[in-house]
């Protein structure tokens, strides 16, 4: 029979108790960087994908670093 001890007490975050505040906002913030990223690696092609006439809203790169950023602002600030 398999033990899952070990995944119970990381469940519990009682290992992340040391780590100060600071840090764990800038990994998060650094993880939203990423994520930003990423988006911009997406190919144009599958963006405009079955659009006939593609214009500057239709571009969804700009919808989610638009919503990255306020999440990214959010978290600056809180």
């Amino acid at each position: 029979m398999l033990s899952f001890d070990w995944f119970k007490s990381l469940l519990n975050f009682h290992w992340l108790a040391g780590v100060p505040l600071a840090v764990a906002q800038a990994l998060f913030l650094v993880l939203f960087v990423v994520i930003g990223l990423l988006v911009l690696t997406i190919p144009r092609s599958h963006i405009y994908e079955g659009v006939e006439r593609p214009r500057w809203w239709h571009n969804l790169k700009l919808w989610a670093l638009g919503v990255l950023l306020m999440i990214f602002v959010t978290y600056c600030l809180f």
